[in-house]
């Protein structure tokens, strides 16, 4: 599967939960929200974020797209985008976010990927709350000297970078009661910068960052 084709395909499921989820109602009691960064620098000079879009509070869609990113031996990627819906009905209230990326380029090739995307998926109906990570996958992913190819890594997959710190591959952090609400972020390739001798945070760098959420 091609970058392009993967693309495609991340904005096809976004756009196609939206079209099919229930139409909202005049009356809500629940809640959404959603928000996705193709990719994010931290470090102790600031943060610079890429591709962010923030689902409004009453629900709809929100996109952002950048053609590519270069952050000086840290970063590069192309085709950055990101796309959030959410719906809010009297029975039902989801919300779905992708992040993606082309082309990405980490640390000066150490961490390499032809693509990433990240999915994040929440549902609510007032008796149960879940969310889900279904289609995020990285393709052509290579980290140090190892080659992972197309994969879907083992949710919180750590490998450790001597010398750097260390990344964290499908990075799942969810929220919630799982009963009226809940939530999950997913980072597909977060990297933990730490300093080699003291061994103190010094950095992050994500790419693909999906979040939603939902409560009834």
């Amino acid at each position: 599967m091609t970058a392009t084709m993967m693309s495609r395909l991340g904005a096809l499921a976004v756009v196609s939960a939206f079209a099919l989820a229930p139409a909202r109602a005049a009356a809500q009691s629940g809640t959404v929200s959603g928000r996705g960064a193709a990719a994010v620098v931290t470090t102790t000079a600031g943060a610079q974020q890429f591709a962010v879009a923030a689902l409004p509070d009453a629900g709809g869609m929100a996109d952002s797209e950048l053609a590519s990113v270069a952050v000086p031996s840290t970063l590069s990627a192309e085709g950055l985008a990101s796309i959030t819906t959410g719906q809010l009905d009297q029975t039902l209230v989801s919300a779905t976010t992708t992040a993606e990326a082309a082309n990405v380029n980490v640390l000066n090739g150490l961490i390499t990927a032809k693509a990433v995307l990240a999915v994040a998926t929440s549902y609510a109906n007032g008796a149960t709350a879940t969310s889900e990570s279904n289609g995020s996958t990285l393709l052509g992913l290579v980290v140090g000297s190892l080659s992972y190819g197309d994969v879907s890594p083992a949710p919180n997959t750590q490998v450790s970078l001597p010398g750097v710190g260390y990344v964290v591959l499908n990075e799942q952090i969810p929220t919630g009661d799982g009963v009226h609400a809940t939530g999950l972020t997913v980072n597909m390739i977060h990297v933990y910068l730490t300093d080699p001798v003291l061994g103190t945070p010094t950095g992050e760098i994500v790419i693909g960052a999906a979040r939603s959420a939902a409560s009834l």
